[in-house]
């Protein structure tokens, strides 16, 4: 598990966070649905084959969209090494990861 993981396995599913993807491109409020081990979707052969582990997040909220991505409240997204934030953050505030980006 990578170390954003790690730290957002310390919290329970139902959590709330706000994420910030492409440094305030796409800025999202939501909860952690369910964290789960996943694959990058190569042949378990393929030279570039990797798991990882993945949070899905429900989004509640869409504070920021300037991509184009697109979503809807209540729908989900993941959060992963293959789709890494900029920051998350709790309710309150506290950042429990910031990327080295």
């Amino acid at each position: 598990m990578d170390e954003m993981m790690k730290r957002i396995n310390k919290f329970d599913n139902g959590t709330y966070l706000k994420v910030e993807w492409e440094n305030g491109q796409l800025v999202l409020g939501g909860r952690i649905d369910t964290i789960y081990e996943t694959n990058n979707g190569l042949e378990e052969n393929d030279v570039g084959y990797r798991e990882f582990y993945a949070c899905a997040f429900k989004i509640e909220k869409i504070f920021q969209n300037f991509t184009n991505k697109i979503l809807k409240e209540n729908g989900l997204m993941e959060i992963s090494i293959e789709n890494q934030p900029t920051f998350i953050t709790l309710s309150n505030g506290n950042i429990i990861w910031k990327s080295d980006i």
